[in-house]
């Protein structure tokens, strides 16, 4: 196994430039190292709790280095070597499994992006050691996963540093609103599971009907969200 330091020469050098076979040779044997370790996350999602997964044992040597040249971190302290990502249906269903994971993998460390999203992005970010290697797990709503595969298709379209904060200032106004709007949407519906519950009997008619209320509006907003980019993106 690499040591932090070989690793960490290794990133410098790829990130000055320096991709020749060596380099890549050695990159390719530092990525074999996180196959196990996926293969035990795997395991664990896929056979014990029953879970697809979309996910790759290690990130492509593309990725590493655009990695390396956009970001200041050293190549050992890159957590999404190796990958998944898990779809569920709601907020509900996230921190259920959330808490299930924690307590199935032991020594997680959580990077909740759900109030404070990254150009946009909403996930949960989980991310366990297996052998001294991490393996990251994305945990989406099926929400975040949709807005998540918009910004790809921007992204392709007007450039990748869109997924970065940088490009067309109405497509980056338009993501950071899609963001905000669905997840103003899925709050409101994860109110309506869990508070309903919470309130007296006598009360929940008018909590119901408040969160309605508050539903449609942010559906209108939503419409009328598409229909202005629409208009941007003709002009």
């Amino acid at each position: 196994m690499f040591s932090n330091s070989q690793v960490d020469r290794l990133g410098r050098e790829l990130r000055d430039g320096q991709v020749n076979e060596e380099n890549l040779r050695r990159l390719e044997m530092f990525r074999s190292e996180f196959v196990e370790a996926y293969t035990y996350v795997e395991d664990v999602l896929v056979r014990k709790l029953r879970i697809t997964v979309t996910g790759r044992p290690s990130k492509s040597t593309v990725a590493i280095v655009e990695k390396l040249r956009r970001e200041t971190a050293r190549l050992s302290q890159i957590q999404d070597i190796a990958g998944c990502r898990v779809v569920v249906p709601d907020i509900a269903s996230q921190n259920k499994l959330l808490d299930l994971l924690v307590l199935m993998l032991g020594g997680a460390d959580i990077d909740d992006k759900r109030e404070t999203p990254t150009h946009g992005y909403r996930a949960i970010h989980i991310v366990t050691k297996h052998n001294g290697r991490p393996v990251e797990i994305q945990l989406r709503t099926r929400s975040q996963h949709a807005w998540a595969e918009i910004s790809e298709k921007m992204a392709d379209a007007f450039g990748q540093s869109i997924k970065y904060g940088q490009g067309e200032p109405w497509v980056l106004d338009f993501l950071s609103n899609l963001s905000n709007v669905t997840s103003k949407i899925e709050t409101i519906r994860y109110k309506k599971k869990t508070l309903l519950k919470q309130v007296k009997y006598s009360e929940r008619l008018s909590v119901q009907a408040r969160l309605n209320s508050q539903e449609k509006e942010a559906f209108a907003e939503l419409k009328d969200l598409f229909s202005r980019t629409q208009k941007q993106a003709a002009e």
